[in-house]
Order: C-alpha cells, then structure tokens, then sequence
C-alpha cells in the first residue's frame, strides 16, 4: 500500500484526519490469566482502570472462571458466557490481557478464553496490549505473544510491557502509591489510546512485516530502550533515527558483508544499504507505535548524467507536522542528514533536472529494491546491480 500525496509541502504540517475517533471513548476491555482473589495480574488491571481518565474507559471482564472448557462442537452455539466474552470483545477497542506464567506456560484460564476467540470473527486484527507481572515470567510471556499473532490480534508492542515489582502481595493501594508503576500504566493506556486512532488510517504503517519485522525479539528490545526516558514521540522518533543513521554502518561506505535486507538483519549485523537501514528505521518506529513508511529518490550516481539508481529513506507520521521525511543512510563528508522538524535535512537534494523525489510513501519496500538485496550476495554486487524505477507506481 502506499500513501500517495504532495507530502513535501500540504502534507507538512497537516492535522490528523481521525476526527470520528478521537471524538469518542476509547473501550479496553481487559482479562486477567489468574483466578485468584488476590492475583497481582488482576490487581494491576483494576490499577489500571482506575488510573485511566475520562476518554479511556477500561472494562474487567470477571468470569473467565465460568468459561467451560473450548468444545469444537459448541463453536456455532457457544455458552452464554461465551457468547458474553465474544461480545464484549467485539464492542472493544483494544484489549489488554494480564496472565501468570505457570510451568512456563499461561494459564488455563487465558489459553482457554482465547480458544473460544480463535474463530471468532471479531477478534481477528483487534489491537491487543500484554502486561508482564514479573520478569521471570519470560516463557508465558513469549507464548502469549505468539499465540495473540497467530489469532491475526495486532500486538501493540509499545504498550506491551514488563513490570517489576518487589512482591507478588502488593495491594492496589501500594501499587497506586508508587509513581513508577503508575507512570508506566498512565502510558500504557495512552499508547493503547494512540493506536486505537491511528489503526484505521494508519494500520499499514504500524504493522510488522516480512521485511520490516517489527515484532522480532531483537527489534521490540532495541525498540524499547530508545524509548526510555523519551517524553514525547517525537524524542522517540529522533533517538531511532540518530540510532540507524550514526551506529549502523551504511554498507558500501565500510564495504561490509553480509548484504542486509530484513530490518533484523540490519540490527544485528550493524549493517546495510540505505534501503536496508530504511527498513529497520521503519521497524524500530512501528515498535513504539509510531507510523513510518519508505520513501524513494531517484538519483545519479555520480554526477549530472546516467546512470541513475532509487536512493531509500523513510517519512514518520509526527501529530504536530504530519508526514515528514529523514534519511538515515549515514553522514560522512558532504553528507549531513538530520531530524530537525518541520524543517527537512535530507541526505540528497535534487539538483539534476532528471533526478526526482518520488511521491509516494510505502508501507513495504519496493519490488525491485528487494531484489537487489536479496539476490547478491557481495556489497559490490549490490552495488553493480542498484535498483531504478522510473515508473513510481510500482
């Protein structure tokens, strides 16, 4: 999919066009893996429902416990109770899902209501947020992530967190008086809210992908500690970028190998080409539900005259500017890109008259951008067979 637009001039500066949705409450409805009256798992979703202000509204769903057993048979004429979840998660905007790790595994309690989901037609790309009681509970953890992705849920990984408390016993009270925990549900629930509005518009340029793996283990932990300590998206957005463009080495200026493509494979290689660095810029910006697309120069490669070849960047969606354009591929003399909104510093200005900006923003790399960079095997390759589109409509 791509966005297509003058986003070089009406774009910058231009207001988010969610209107309906940011005229309404957001709806949370939230389940707890434990059954135990004095589970942390419940007790921190009841914190965080009391935390929420007045456009979040977070819904307990409290009879999990009275949920038979996941029957095949039952699925066109399920249970009351059943059909009470399926409903609630149908009139959910989101969903947050707090579950113990028992024998490094979820619960029953949770593995079963999601059982009764997994058909379910109303939960399929519901945004759904995990909180994490202990960090020892890593196993249930990982599994719960795998089996929300399987269902088709869109995992909001930035609202996705692990917590660390001093005790399981900890009251409500206790857990409200402790400003760390209560910043950090404060901002859950804003990134939960963030989502919300954005997935209808924006949908394509949060999600993970074969290429821009935001959700791959590597890339959600990067992702979260450019994070931390950042007061705004916009403090976030810029630490991604000065992250890929001055500690990611750009591959033909330190001729390295391997050749990178999947944003992955650029954080742990620490290396890539300027459509690769893209790639993981893109992905480390969907982690922290930020919206990020690729965009595409067309330039010469050296020169006023042919040949020429497709130069890669990104444009971030920021609420304040709207789309705007960086291009992480790495400073070095005569290059000096940077993050300095509204205003853009590009890598590359178009100065031959047959050099051109290309107008649209991509939420997946180019065909022929893939091909070059996963066909070759050596940064020289690569460099022999650069691709260049001239029709922008690929």
């Amino acid at each position: 999919m791509t966005y297509s637009a003058d986003i070089w001039a009406e774009a910058i500066g231009r207001q988010p066009s969610f209107s309906w949705h940011l005229n309404r409450n957001v709806k949370i409805l939230a389940l707890s893996g434990s059954l135990r009256a004095a589970s942390i798992n419940s007790a921190l979703l009841r914190v965080t429902r009391d935390l929420a202000p007045a456009a979040i509204e977070v819904c307990l769903f409290t009879r999990l416990g009275d949920l038979p057993l996941y029957n095949p048979d039952l699925e066109n004429a399920p249970p009351a109770v059943a059909q009470r979840l399926r409903e609630e998660v149908a009139s959910a905007d989101a969903m947050l899902i707090a579950s113990p790790e028992y024998a490094h595994g979820v619960s029953g309690t949770i593995k079963n209501a999601l059982d009764w989901l997994v058909a379910f037609e109303g939960f399929a790309d519901k945004p759904v947020a995990i909180l994490n009681a202990t960090p020892r509970a890593r196993h249930a953890d990982a599994a719960l992530r795998e089996t929300l992705i399987t269902m088709s849920a869109t995992l909001i990984e930035a609202a996705s967190i692990t917590l660390s408390l001093p005790s399981a016993n900890i009251s409500e009270a206790e857990l409200l008086a402790m400003p760390e925990i209560v910043s950090l549900l404060t901002d859950v629930l804003a990134k939960i809210q963030r989502t919300v509005k954005r997935l209808p518009d924006m949908k394509p340029f949060l999600g993970s992908s074969l290429y821009i793996d935001s959700q791959h283990p590597a890339i959600v932990a990067q992702a979260a500690k450019l994070a931390e300590g950042c007061a705004d998206e916009e403090a976030i957005a810029k630490r991604c970028f000065e992250f890929v463009r001055d500690e990611i080495k750009h591959s033909w200026d330190y001729r390295l190998t391997p050749v990178t493509c999947k944003a992955s494979e650029v954080l742990i290689h620490g290396t890539g080409y300027c459509y690769a660095k893209s790639h993981l810029l893109a992905a480390l910006l969907r982690a922290n539900a930020i919206p990020a697309g690729l965009c595409y120069q067309r330039l010469t490669l050296d020169g006023n005259q042919p040949p020429y070849c497709l130069h890669g960047l990104n444009a971030v969606y920021l609420v304040q500017y709207g789309w705007y354009r960086v291009d992480a591929r790495g400073n070095k003399p005569g290059v000096a890109a940077d993050f300095c909104p509204p205003l853009e510093k590009l890598a590359f200005s178009i100065v031959n008259p047959l050099e051109q900006d290309l107008p649209d923003i991509h939420a997946e790399p180019l065909t022929a951008v893939i091909k070059a960079l996963t066909e070759h095997q050596t940064v020289e390759q690569v460099y022999e067979h650069l691709p260049d589109v001239e029709e922008t409509s690929e």
